[in-house]
């Protein structure tokens, strides 16, 4: 091969490169979205869902996070978080079968909001800045234990009499109605940003776990 030759080779092989990273970095605002959708999803209910709402969940972060940069309120906010929840919840079926509790919906879409606006600063920091404060704080069994010891008035006052039988809190118990009594209360304690009580999760969930 003569060195002429050679080098048009090279300039061939770099221009397809050249086109390649502009695919990539075309593709790679929603390659960001559907990894921090599985991120959330499978550790914090994948393991009670159908065998394929991983995916179902990828698809339904890659169009609600379109939605975010309209939001201007917490209003506004919790209702692009009903309709997600909505659409999640008719969508989705937990291992066995059955329609999927709000306590058993709001995890995964909360963990991924967490991930995505507020860890990462996504869609960009303006949104991010802007929407973080009406972020809703992911529930789980952890929080709400250690929640319910740090503010007994809150729990008898306004959590106990969804407590009933065997509930003790299972994610597949909660309904819309007592959700957002636990959301209110985390905005009322800490406007700013309610999500620093996820803190609470970190800081007593067992190792591994």
């Amino acid at each position: 091969m003569t060195f002429k030759k050679l080098n048009t080779l090279k300039s061939k092989n770099v221009k397809i490169m050249d086109n390649e990273v502009k695919l990539l970095l075309k593709k790679e605002k929603q390659a960001i979205v559907k990894t921090m959708a599985f991120m959330a999803y499978n550790p914090s209910i994948g393991r009670v869902m159908q065998k394929d709402g991983v995916t179902l969940f990828k698809d339904m972060a890659s169009k609600n996070v379109k939605k975010l940069s309209n939001i201007n309120s917490a209003s506004e906010f919790d209702k692009f978080h009903k309709n997600w929840m909505k659409n999640f919840i008719s969508k989705m079926k937990t291992n066995n079968g059955r329609v999927c509790s709000y306590g058993q919906a709001q995890k995964a879409i909360n963990v991924f909001l967490k991930l995505y606006v507020d860890w990462a600063k996504l869609p960009k920091h303006s949104v991010s800045r802007k929407i973080r404060s009406y972020l809703h704080v992911p529930l789980d069994k952890i929080l709400m234990k250690a929640i319910i010891k740090k503010y007994p008035n809150f729990y008898q006052k306004t959590i106990k009499q969804y407590k009933k039988g065997n509930y003790n809190h299972s994610l597949s118990k909660i309904r819309e109605e007592e959700y957002y009594k636990w959301q209110y209360f985390f905005r009322s304690q800490y406007p700013t940003k309610p999500l620093i009580f996820d803190v609470i999760w970190a800081l007593n969930r067992k190792s591994g776990g």
